[in-house]
């Protein structure tokens, strides 16, 4: 690698790594925020605050890694351009691909990486944030036994215990819940305790109801039963058992050979599909996006709005086609013609601006918007009015309403 080629994988290097740190703690901190309460409730420590932080970056990092990557890129080609150090490499006769090997470069390392973090890391950090949930799920009981209120569990699952009896016993237990659109539960027993049998929580429940309400037809059965045992993790929504993992939190491995029998890839096969797709695909992003960056800002441009309009362009062009890959994963899981236009998408826009970069065609911003931003710069026009002349038609039109 040449001198300028590592000066400018150094700028790119420094300028996308504090923009992935920068916008991954934005991303982090609002995602900590919408678990905050659970864990506060449950009165976790601060360590089990950093340990969900850290579980949450794998996933951070694949959204986040190809706009880093694009806006570390577009900052050092810009100010190169500003500093015309690109006009001096073009007329000491230096190819465009001076300054494109150290940005595909580093969009390449990134793609490794996210194929990384996609295939392997990010689901085991799913598993292991599925279970930190379900330990601070199962010790909401704890708190409703300290307040002696009712206290919400989750949407639409509430319990009240009256009081706390010698030897960790439990008197007055109150659960609702109504979860389940078709069927409302609801509990009353005597006395409980909590037990923990198989590595799960449970709350056996001794002399007491349950009371069965059909929401269809509004027959309500009743049982009565002498012990009942309650898994807490279920009623958190959850479930211990590593059968029940969702398909983001399954290993890899399992997507690609699933279960037949196992029962969450029954009731919706079309998720273990599409979450093949977006960890087979994300990794190709980081290398588009260093290539429309690359092809609309990396030669040198003399006019100052000229290469904003070519930021703006790249910018757009990537925002676009990163939105409508969102939608083509999600719905890759029901059609076959989306579960192409996953892979088509990422792959067609390498292919198309790497053609482009290879034939030397040139990105040259239409002259009549050059024209119109300038006029709007210098403050000759209103906004309006340029408005208007971007606009086939109404450049002649007068503000002036007729008489």
């Amino acid at each position: 690698m040449k001198i300028i080629e590592r000066h400018i994988f150094r700028r790119v290097l420094i300028l996308s790594m504090g923009t992935l740190a920068t916008t991954t703690a934005i991303a982090l901190t609002t995602q900590v925020l919408l678990r905050v309460n659970l864990l506060s409730s449950t009165g976790q420590s601060l360590l089990t605050f950093l340990e969900l932080a850290g579980l949450l970056i794998p996933s951070m990092l694949i959204i986040v890694m190809p706009f880093a990557l694009m806006i570390g890129a577009a900052q050092t080609l810009s100010t190169m351009n500003s500093d015309s150090e690109l006009s001096v490499l073009e007329a000491s006769g230096g190819s465009r691909f001076l300054t494109a090997r150290p940005v595909l470069l580093m969009a390449v390392l990134m793609s490794v990486v996210t194929l990384f973090v996609g295939l392997f890391a990010e689901p085991w950090a799913n598993r292991h944030l599925r279970d930190l949930l379900d330990r601070a799920s199962a010790d909401l009981f704890s708190v409703a036994v300290q307040s002696g209120t009712f206290h919400k569990i989750e949407d639409d699952l509430y319990v009240n215990i009256a009081e706390k009896l010698p030897g960790g016993r439990l008197g007055g237990i109150f659960l609702s819940d109504q979860r389940d659109e078709e069927t409302e539960l609801i509990y009353y027993a005597k006395y409980g305790a909590f037990i923990e049998s198989a590595d799960k929580d449970v709350l056996i429940l001794s002399d007491g109801e349950l009371h069965r309400k059909n929401t269809e037809n509004r027959n309500v059965s009743v049982i009565r039963f002498a012990t009942y045992g309650l898994d807490l993790s279920l009623l958190g929504g959850r479930s211990n058992n590593k059968g029940q993992y969702y398909a983001k939190e399954r290993p890899t491995g399992f997507l690609l050979n699933p279960d037949p029998n196992d029962s969450v890839y029954q009731g919706a096969p079309d998720l273990f599909t599409r979450e093949i797709h977006k960890r087979f695909s994300l990794w190709l992003y980081p290398l588009l996006f260093g290539l429309i960056t690359v092809y609309f800002l990396g030669s040198a441009q003399t006019n100052r709005h000229q290469q904003v309009w070519s930021v703006v362009t790249a910018a757009g062009i990537a925002f676009a086609l990163r939105g409508f890959s969102f939608y083509a994963v999600d719905q890759s899981g029901h059609s076959r013609v989306f579960e192409i236009i996953t892979y088509a998408i990422p792959l067609g826009g390498i292919g198309v601006f790497g053609v482009l970069m290879l034939t030397n065609w040139s990105f040259r911003t239409p002259q009549f918007l050059i024209d119109q931003s300038l006029r709007l710069a210098s403050g000759s026009e209103s906004a309006a009015s340029t408005l208007r002349g971007w606009i086939p038609g109404t450049a002649g039109t007068d503000r002036r309403g007729t008489q």
